[in-house]
């Protein structure tokens, strides 16, 4: 989200600008999974409200009218499965989402952007004239001018360590991105028929740290289209320790225990999911962030950025922002004397 920010400042600026994304779709962990009449969240669940610029991105420049505000409060529970009201300043804050899935605010930033998509960068090389970048030792992609990197840092640091950089920058570079370290995610939606029963609340967050459990929501609350008639759809977050502990456990046998969890959590006797699925994210929220400005102000003269998650922590709002500042960053720099 933040390198898709970046580009239309820097397109709205007069520069040509290219996109190469890994995957087939856009928006990192800003994503949605559609299946068997179920859309859903993996990742990030929803939009908070953040300064003016990127809530101008949101409701004006990239407004869909699949945009929606999440009408139910978040509701929270202790590491013991007490569960209780939430904060009602936070609750009376906007949670943003889109019908269709969070992916559609991604897509609709894709648009009118050059994006190469399923595009895997193996090294990049600098050169007195830019920067070329390769899919493979020898199999070069092009060369620009520029190159702005959004990867999380550590996909980051190994893409910098694979590459040929002058003026001694690697290790600078590596030491400043490994300043930050993420959180592995495990996400787990379970589909029910028939439909648990209505709550008052949407979802429900662990503020103590100490449940397996770090967020739970009732992901049919935030739009007729997201589940079939008559069936629901919980999505379980598991927390960083379990999450880890669990890296490598079968999904034949993380499932059962995730159902038994979150059965006990509230307290509702369902019966076996008859629809699962399981996304397991390494670099799912920053612990801790890396300096942005001090590593900017080192490479930015040479034509290198940074951006992203990284240095401004795992929010969707936050990383458009962060997007937004440094393409202006960049932009105040390498303007024309």
């Amino acid at each position: 989200m933040s390198g898709l920010a970046a580009a239309h400042i820097l397109q709205d600026a007069g520069y040509a600008v290219t996109l190469f994304e890994q995957e087939h779709n856009p928006g990192g962990r800003a994503n949605t999974h559609k299946r068997d009449g179920f859309i859903f969240d993996p990742g990030a669940q929803y939009i908070k409200q953040g300064t003016p610029d990127s809530v101008s991105f949101i409701t004006d420049r990239f407004s869909l009218p699949d945009l929606i505000d999440i009408a139910k409060p978040v509701w929270i529970f202790d590491g013991a499965g007490h569960i209780q009201e939430g904060d009602p300043i936070q609750n009376a804050e906007p949670k943003w989402n889109y019908r269709h899935g969070l992916c559609m605010l991604a897509k609709r930033m894709g648009e009118g952007l050059d994006i190469r998509f399923e595009t895997h960068i193996a090294h990049v090389q600098q050169t007195h004239l830019g920067w070329n970048l390769y899919a493979a030792p020898d199999q070069l992609i092009r060369s620009f001018e520029y190159l702005l990197i959004t990867l999380p840092a550590p996909a980051a640091g190994a893409l910098i360590r694979a590459s040929h950089l002058t003026d001694d920058l690697r290790p600078q570079i590596c030491s400043a991105l490994a300043a930050a370290h993420y959180h592995p995610l495990i996400s787990v939606a379970l589909g029910y028929r028939p439909r648990p029963i209505n709550r008052p609340y949407y979802a429900l967050v662990n503020t103590d740290r100490q449940h397996a459990v770090s967020w739970l929501a009732w992901e049919h609350e935030k739009a007729p289209e997201r589940a079939p008639a008559d069936t629901g759809l919980l999505i379980a977050q598991l927390a960083s320790p379990y999450s880890a502990e669990h890296r490598d456990t079968p999904d034949a046998d993380l499932l059962p225990e995730v159902v038994e969890r979150v059965k006990t959590l509230i307290d509702e006797d369902l019966p076996f999911p008859f629809f699962t699925d399981i996304q397991r994210w390494p670099y799912a929220l920053p612990s801790s962030k890396a300096d942005a400005e001090n590593l900017n102000a080192l490479t930015m003269p040479h034509g290198l950025t940074f951006c992203g998650d990284a240095f401004v922590g795992g929010r969707v709002h936050l990383a458009i922002e962060h997007g937004i500042i440094v393409a202006g960053q960049f932009i105040a720099l390498h303007a024309p004397a």
